[in-house]
């Protein structure tokens, strides 16, 4: 398994908006960077506006979803939460802890392979989707050392 950090794409400014055909208003500039500050971690539409009390909550949730439309950020359903991250340059899967709630990003070569395996004896074309997978943290699994 590799294990290596999830960045913002080379991209890291709201440059990546006019890329995409985007006016690139103060709100777009404040969410996206509010997305690439989070560093590769996963944050929900009400964090977002959390962290940007002076727009409108309706405003984050529009511009998430162009961000989305645009491959700008992926949207995940982690738990019983949507979350947003910025979209790193190549499909990753999650594991995430039921104790605590941690997120880690998983690659995996194997688990690629079995996805090219299911496609090809299903016939089906996989979308480009990540899978979750549910576990306790090495955190959480360690015996407490308090008496």
């Amino acid at each position: 398994m590799r294990s290596h950090v999830h960045s913002a794409p080379a991209l890291t400014s709201v440059t990546a908006l006019r890329s995409a055909g985007r006016r690139v208003t103060r709100q777009r500039s404040l969410i996206w960077r509010t997305l690439v500050l989070a560093d590769g971690g996963h944050l929900s539409a009400r964090e977002v506006a959390d962290a940007l009390p002076d727009l409108h909550p309706a405003t984050v949730y529009r511009t998430l979803d162009v961000l989305v439309a645009e491959g700008l950020a992926r949207r995940s359903e982690i738990g019983r939460r949507t979350v947003y991250e910025v979209a790193a340059e190549h499909r990753h899967h999650h594991v995430v802890c039921t104790s605590c709630g941690r997120v880690t990003h998983l690659h995996d070569d194997v688990l690629e392979g079995a996805l090219a395996r299911i496609a090809s004896a299903s016939g089906y074309a996989l979308a480009d989707d990540e899978l979750t997978f549910r576990g306790t943290c090495p955190d959480c699994a360690a015996p407490s050392t308090t008496a």
